[in-house]
């Protein structure tokens, strides 16, 4: 036996599966669990975050297998009625070895058998009804969508949320096949999803009141503010005398209830009273002694997000909507808070950096209003969800997890309502870009729907006068009312209608020999030439941004008259606008194209070129 290691005798339960005999491991005295656990993850084919450690309140010898065959059986599969689950922090010799000594090997028959659970993955019944009837494009989206969140559902959540905060154990569920979209990603990068507030309007008004200067709370709110900030300053190394203080303070502030649970430090929940029944998980919150204690709260409260609307009981009220909910992570001094949403995956952002909070600068009141102002918003934003939640009806269309809940334009002083009906991009959680349809009219406008963070309006509507471009019906404000408007920053809602017709890429590949009309490249042509006679640039003129709109009289024949320029997101006035980050590395763009580079009359011309 060497020095300064540990053989653990465990038995195996894997899926609730008792293995027939004990088992051994040897690890270093010095270790955490969490290398146990990890260890027992290579032998096992298992992920280290979906293992847990449990130790028997009575000493189990090697001998006693149908003994715990029996106490398994006693409280169907639930080790916490028989036994305590070994913190993966904790050192292997703190725990173990008599005395806390780890100056020699120790011996497995010296410590009770450990049982290793790998527990069954919690299943949710997922509704067999089919979507409502959309076009065939559309079904092939959603059904993608909707096989993506089936599949989310079926593995359920794995492992606990203090784990998985770990870095290792973060890292190993990032490189999985259900990766949260919170902008990490283990050994490959992962989607980058539209931000949450373009999707919820209690997201977008938080965002927006945070930067409010003109929002002054109370006078007794910024005293209890005032209160916190004195108590996190004080340095703590317990979490739960941190939690106690924390937890009055906090449901003072925000005027809200909240309750603990095994896996969260904090929950506010609103409880529906009619269809569909469910508790809302209102704001989760997840707190550490200080910073870097015990993994990331932020993460830590990700992980709790899901296993909160995983489970069993959530499953009516988890069909009808993407499951809005806060995730405010505490870490000492400092806080952060996100918001989350569960659309065929889970997407968490956060919508502010981690805040300093302690009581630091002497004549510094306003870095005290300016943390009111972010607590007062906070509390404004969970009222909204929480009517939110209270107004909710059993939606008729279960496709609409998949859409944000902004759905109306400004047309003049006439206020126009829509409803989605599907992804005009198959590019799944990272679309922006949707087919929809109005609600009233005879029949109804198509539209196409996108979300932009910048939009050459000017362009787009020089070539829509000239025939070159659908028409524009509105850009602006995401949210048309209230303090949400504000809230998502420089993006904004554009609406046009639909050309119902082939993309000259799709053309392109239809023909047998590959090449387009002329008439669609002279219009192309014409096209750029009036933006750059108007001093304007488009930026991405693509076989894919150049559509040919279906036959509609007789003088349909000249292909060139049915050309439409799209996607005037990069387009403005040449010398001004530039090409955003993060170009795709998949495209071979002109010489002088990059991120952020100025965006040049003879890119445009360019890209003409090479239409074919």
């Amino acid at each position: 036996m060497a020095e300064n290691t540990t053989t653990l005798r465990y038995f195996a339960v894997v899926h609730g599966v008792l293995d027939p005999c004990a088992r051994h491991v040897t690890v270093p005295s010095n270790a955490p669990v969490l290398e146990v656990l990890e260890e027992l993850g290579r032998r096992m084919g298992q992920r280290a975050g979906s293992i847990v450690l449990w130790k028997p309140r009575d000493f189990l010898p090697k001998s006693e297998r149908n003994r715990l065959r029996s106490l398994l059986k006693q409280h169907q599969c639930d080790l916490s009625q028989f036994c305590v689950e070994i913190d993966d922090e904790v050192i292997v010799s703190d725990y173990f070895h008599p005395g806390g000594r780890a100056d020699t090997g120790v011996r497995a028959d010296t410590i009770t058998t450990l049982v290793v659970e790998v527990p069954t993955p919690e299943r949710v019944a997922v509704d067999a009804a089919e979507l409502p009837e959309h076009s065939d494009e559309a079904k092939d989206v959603l059904t993608k969508l909707r096989e993506g969140l089936k599949k989310v559902r079926q593995a359920g959540p794995s492992g606990t949320p203090s784990r998985n905060c770990h870095p290792k154990a973060y890292y190993e569920y990032q490189c999985g096949d259900f990766s949260i979209l919170d902008g990490r990603y283990g050994n490959k990068p992962t989607t980058i999803a539209p931000p949450v507030e373009d999707f919820h309007y209690a997201f977008a008004q938080f965002k927006a009141e945070c930067s409010d200067e003109q929002l002054q709370p109370p006078e007794e709110f910024v005293r209890q503010v005032a209160e916190l900030m004195n108590s996190v300053s004080q340095i703590e190394t317990d979490e739960i005398r941190r939690q106690a203080t924390t937890r009055s303070l906090l449901s003072d502030l925000l005027s809200a209830t909240f309750s603990n649970t095994t896996l969260a430090d904090h929950v506010h929940t609103y409880s529906r009273e009619r269809p569909p029944l469910g508790l809302a998980g209102l704001a989760i919150v997840e707190e550490k002694a200080e910073l870097g204690s015990s993994g990331d709260g932020s993460v830590q409260g990700s992980f709790f997000y899901i296993h909160f609307w995983m489970d069993a009981a959530q499953a009516a009220l988890f069909d009808a909507c993407f499951c809005p909910s806060f995730v405010i992570a505490v870490a000492g001094s400092c806080i952060a808070i996100c918001g989350a949403i569960l659309t065929s995956r889970v997407i968490v952002h956060r919508l502010t950096d981690y805040i300093w909070l302690a009581n630091s600068r002497l004549n510094d009141d306003a870095n005290a209003h300016r943390i009111a102002r972010v607590f007062y918003a906070l509390g404004n934003a969970l009222g909204r969800l929480r009517s939110f939640y209270a107004q909710m009806e059993e939606p008729t269309d279960k496709a609409t997890r998949y859409f944000p809940l902004a759905t109306a334009y400004r047309d003049g002083n006439r206020i126009v309502k829509f409803r989605y009906t599907h992804y005009l991009k198959d590019v799944a959680e990272a679309c922006v870009i949707y087919r929809a349809v109005e609600c009233e009219g005879a029949p109804p406008r198509q539209l196409v729907v996108k979300f932009v963070e910048h939009y050459g309006v000017a362009a787009h509507e020089l070539l829509a006068k000239e025939g070159l471009a659908p028409k524009l019906l509105y850009h602006g404000d995401i949210w048309l009312e209230g303090p949400e408007a504000k809230g998502c920053g420089s993006r904004r809602m554009v609406v046009m209608e639909h050309i119902e017709g082939m993309t000259a890429h799709a053309m392109l590949y239809a023909d047998e020999n590959h090449t387009l009309p002329a008439g669609v490249r002279d219009a192309v042509k014409r096209a750029v030439k009036l933006l750059h006679d108007n001093k304007m640039v488009h930026g991405d003129i693509r076989l894919g941004n150049v559509v040919i709109a279906n036959p509609t009289g007789a003088d349909d024949d000249d292909v060139g008259k049915r050309v439409r320029i799209v996607d005037f997101d990069w387009a403005g006035e040449e010398g001004t606008v530039r090409y955003p980050l993060h170009l795709s590395k998949d495209v071979r763009w002109p010489a002088g194209v990059a991120d952020h580079a100025l965006i040049r009359a003879q890119h445009d011309d360019e890209m003409v070129r090479r239409l074919g």
